[in-house]
């Protein structure tokens, strides 16, 4: 992808709020060492115990992640990356208000979007740990790593406004948080039956 296609990007500020500069991965990504450890989670109930396995997100998979981040990690720095990339990956799970077909308004077709999947999160979670990023991002990478997507308008929210102006408070530009299925033909439109497998294997 070449630079033109990535500030084409800038339009999208328009309608989620801020300035919008793009993204893709970074290349150091061996850095992100700290692999999220799989882990089962248990349920008490009466006699029967549900186990609930947690994907083990791999080196390689960090890897593969990181290639995501690359253009946006050399284009800002600090928290910055964390506001952007964020914002990027929460737009599987809303709609934002004019958009059709998941084409938002002022907004380029051609922008890339990035997966809201485990490996990502990792990525930037152990990129948070790495640069200290203020605990707003901190906070909201654990609790979706942790599979907590309550108050997801909320949280994208929060992320919107660390660069906004609160002397000048807008309103908010998502329409709905996607339903189940909705997220599902998004994934498959992006990425194709291997997002949906993905997908798949992170969360349900």
């Amino acid at each position: 992808m070449n630079k033109t296609l990535i500030y084409s990007g800038l339009g999208l500020a328009i309608v989620i709020g801020g300035s919008y500069t793009y993204f893709s991965s970074n290349n150091d990504k061996a850095e992100a060492v700290s692999t999220q450890d799989g882990h089962k989670v248990s349920q008490d109930e009466s006699d029967n115990t549900e186990k609930v396995v947690v994907h083990k997100v791999s080196q390689a998979e960090l890897v593969e992640a990181a290639k995501n981040f690359q253009e946006i990690e050399s284009d800002v720095k600090g928290d910055d990356l964390f506001y952007y990339g964020m914002i990027t990956m929460a737009l599987q799970k809303l709609e934002f208000k004019g958009e059709e077909n998941f084409s938002i308004p002022n907004t380029p077709d051609s922008i890339k979007r990035i997966q809201f999947d485990r490996a990502n999160l990792q990525y930037f979670k152990n990129k948070a740990v790495e640069l200290k990023a203020s605990e707003p991002y901190q906070k909201i990478l654990d609790k979706w790593l942790n599979g907590d997507f309550s108050n997801f308008e909320n949280d994208y929210l929060t992320i919107r406004n660390i660069k906004g102006d609160p002397s000048q408070p807008s309103e908010s530009p998502v329409l709905k948080v996607r339903t189940v299925e909705e997220e599902q033909k998004y994934i498959e439109h992006f990425f194709g039956n291997e997002g949906l497998q993905i997908n798949k294997r992170d969360w349900l």
